[in-house]
């Protein structure tokens, strides 16, 4: 193309120079940190005019772009790197990098299905379930539920449940539409925050749940990655596996959905109902959580991982070696004591479940520990 051509058509060289500008501009901190302050000086030919004066960044993005973009990779990796240093110390500190590798490597086969607790949700307001059933005994007031809070501090909760439920089942209910609905007002910014917002990026298939909560389907909506299939609690068979099977994105709530009172699992009679008096694999949700168990690599994630239901369950799968399982991930709070760790490591393992330790009351290091697994299984960090 020759001068004139050019100098014909500026609306078609603009739109051109603008789309480049805007792909240069959007690379603002490593620009500055290419320039270094530094200015390429070329001299004017014209007599008097003052020499013209360039960003080095500019320079290489217009002249070499292969060349630019190399350099870019570069300063990104060793940014990522930077910014992930502590995790990774941490992680050789505690020993546990194989067993992060092998968490990586299940992120990158598409096989993981995070395992998502209530302690992930904390911070947009919801209870954990002990403090729910304590906050329902407190709105009984007329009422003496001594027995049920022995039991709350017991951490039997379905056995208090029952207590509560029975006493009044319209003020339990009640509460849970309560505090467990969204609020109206909340938008992306309120809901995808901390660890959530990198759930999309480490499941493209299964999200399990304890949770009444909608969180995870808006994290999962805002990211443009929706659910296609669904099961909540005591709901019948709704081709959930089936689903689950072709590799859709499916979501199991396991204690029901906010609103769906038909759906709930509070007491130990819904679970019973739900699984069985001995674990019935016939029934939909047994049928479901065996079917992840056996074909998934769960993480979980804001769990207690206490001994419930759900790993009687895994438990009984494992013992009765009809099927290979694969290893399991989870992140959890360093107990207090090194015997209570070792015990505890000791029974998740029976169940092939590996645990990366943090530090007890430091959850931050989910949201670290994810991020850093994120960038490894997009190489752009190696470990």
């Amino acid at each position: 193309m020759d001068v004139k051509t050019i100098r014909e058509n500026p609306l078609a060289i603009k739109r051109i120079e603008d789309i480049l500008h805007e792909a240069y501009s959007d690379n603002e901190t490593f620009n500055t940190v290419f320039d270094s302050e530094n200015i390429i000086e070329i001299n004017s030919l014209i007599k008097d005019r003052e020499a013209y004066n360039f960003l080095p960044s500019d320079v290489l993005f217009s002249m070499d772009r292969d060349a630019y973009f190399d350099e870019l990779e570069n300063w990104s990796n060793g940014k990522v790197e930077e910014e992930n240093r502590e995790i990774i110390d941490y992680l050789k500190e505690i020993d546990k990098i194989n067993i992060f590798t092998d968490l990586v490597q299940s992120i990158e086969r598409k096989r993981i299905a995070p395992f998502v607790g209530a302690g992930l949700c904390s911070s947009l307001g919801f209870p954990t379930w002990g403090t729910a059933l304590k906050e329902i005994v407190n709105r009984l007031e007329d009422i003496d539920l001594s027995n049920a809070l022995e039991l709350i501090d017991s951490f039997k909760y379905l056995d208090a449940a029952e207590i509560l439920l029975e006493q009044d089942e319209t003020q339990f209910l009640n509460y849970i539409t309560e505090k467990f609905s969204l609020r109206r007002d909340w938008d992306k910014e309120n809901i995808v925050v901390s660890a959530l917002k990198l759930l999309p990026a480490i499941s493209s298939g299964c999200v399990i749940t304890t949770n009444y909560d909608r969180v995870l389907e808006k994290v999962f909506e805002f990211s443009s990655k929706p659910f296609e299939g669904f099961m909540y609690g005591t709901q019948q068979q709704n081709k959930f596996v089936t689903d689950l099977i072709k590799g859709d994105r499916c979501i199991l709530k396991l204690h029901g959905n906010v609103g769906e009172k038909e759906s709930y699992i509070f007491s130990n009679s819904q679970y019973e109902k739900a699984y069985g008096k001995e674990l019935d694999f016939k029934k939909p949700l047994p049928k479901a959580l065996r079917q992840i168990f056996i074909s998934h690599s769960l993480l979980f994630l804001g769990c207690s991982l206490e001994q419930d239901r759900t790993l009687e369950l895994f438990k009984q799968i494992k013992d009765e070696e009809e099927f290979e399982i694969p290893d399991h991930f989870a992140f959890l709070p360093k107990p207090k004591t090194a015997k209570e760790k070792r015990e505890k490591e000791n029974r998740l393992l029976k169940i092939n479940i590996k645990v990366i330790w943090y530090p007890t009351d430091e959850h931050d290091y989910v949201e670290k520990l994810l991020k850093l697994a994120i960038e490894v299984s997009n190489k752009k960090i190696r470990i």
